[in-house]
């Protein structure tokens, strides 16, 4: 019995380390680490003086390649804004993560996503009496029963079909408000107003209230503070505290691009070309447009105080749904004041940056978002809008 139990537990050690190392957060950095080096080492054979002289463009070509590489590891394993929830471990800071080398972090990742993994999975076993449970306490009928069962009171509470939202919901009103809020396309600005002042909505996965731009993230599992992306080259999710992260990381990996670029065509000599520097070249251009095009669509984001959830799905997103799209987002006050709150609004930014901002956050150290009046786009965000 006892070989038994020590065979089961190392068959279960051994299929939880496969699952974590086949995860998309190992598996991700390792393929684009890869890629990186592979296309870096392609022209620096033959652009040798990259690596060995002594020159200020040779050094600085080589701390911009450093400086790409560092910022992509803090984006892909900083936490993005996850909210916590009373049964699950807190995130770990990304001041940790910056602290280790790269070995180190992969090491921590790997275990730290196993933990997570099997949180995940005690979240998902629970039984429907404690989910029928948990939802009489917020004041939602189990999900279990017919509408036929329900009286005419209970009846009307239960949410439409369409009022589901990526598995989410809006909870009802407080039993001293008779009226509540009524979730529809087409809502008047004074229903838009009842709105902004409601309730946060339900995440029925987490069983948590979801802050104001929250959503949740099906492949993360959680529920993503300033939810922007779910990106699959970093393996985890563009939010909060490492969207700042993120644009720094397309700024840096679109200068290197066309740094080795051009470094790449001096390399080619007619005489004899290099089929594999050829191929290279082909590949950094191509990845050259893809990152400039989102480098683009990232910097009017941080103009305009959207995310990309929310510029791709304004009309299904309860708290935008009444309002107008080319009017702009709800929470932008200034383009200076935008940038800041992009900026400097991470829980990590050191404290006088974050004043630059003047953001209010929660005690777990998320930013608290309030809405206010459209004061409309400029010309030139509209027209990148559109």
């Amino acid at each position: 019995m006892a070989k038994a139990g020590a065979w089961s537990r190392l068959q279960g050690g051994c299929r939880a380390f496969t699952d974590t190392v086949c995860s998309e957060r190992v598996l991700s950095p390792v393929l684009v680490l890869l890629i990186h080096g592979l296309l870096v080492s392609d022209v620096m054979w033959y652009r040798p003086m990259l690596w060995q002289d002594t020159t200020t463009w040779a050094r600085g070509v080589r701390l911009l390649v450093m400086a790409t590489v560092v910022c992509y590891l803090r984006a892909s394993f900083t936490d993005p804004g996850f909210v916590k929830s009373p049964g699950l471990p807190p995130s770990p800071s990304a001041s940790m993560w910056s602290a280790r080398g790269c070995l180190l972090l992969c090491c921590a990742a790997a275990m730290s996503m196993a933990d997570w993994r099997s949180r995940s999975e005690e979240r998902q076993s629970l039984s429907e009496e404690q989910v029928a449970a948990q939802a009489a306490t917020v004041g939602r009928p189990a999900e279990g029963l017919e509408l036929a069962e329900l009286s005419p009171g209970a009846r009307a509470a239960v949410p439409a079909a369409g009022d589901l939202e990526q598995g989410v919901d809006k909870s009802p009103p407080a039993p001293g408000d008779a009226e509540g809020i009524q979730k529809r396309r087409g809502a008047t600005e004074e229903e838009a107003a009842e709105l902004l002042h409601g309730q946060p909505r339900w995440c029925k996965r987490c069983k948590l209230y979801q802050p104001m731009r929250a959503k949740h993230c099906h492949d993360c599992g959680r529920c993503v503070r300033t939810h922007d992306h779910h990106c699959p080259w970093i393996g985890s999710c563009v939010g909060e505290n490492n969207r700042v992260l993120f644009i720094w990381f397309l700024m840096l990996q679109c200068t290197e691009l066309g740094v080795f670029f051009l470094e790449g065509v001096q390399g080619i000599s007619i005489l004899e070309p290099s089929v594999a520097l050829l191929v290279g070249l082909l590949c950094i251009a191509m990845f050259f447009l893809m990152v400039s095009c989102l480098l683009c669509f990232h910097s009017f984001l941080l103009l305009a105080n959207l995310t990309t959830w929310e510029h791709v799905s304004w009309n299904r997103i309860t708290y935008l749904q009444a309002l107008q799209e080319d009017r702009g987002s709800p929470f932008s006050r200034s383009v200076a004041w935008n940038v800041a709150a992009y900026c400097c609004g991470a829980f990590w930014c050191p404290q006088p940056l974050r004043r630059l901002a003047s953001l209010r956050y929660a005690e777990d150290g998320g930013v608290i978002w309030e809405m206010s009046e459209q004061r409309g786009m400029c010309c030139l965000l509209r027209c990148c809008g559109e």
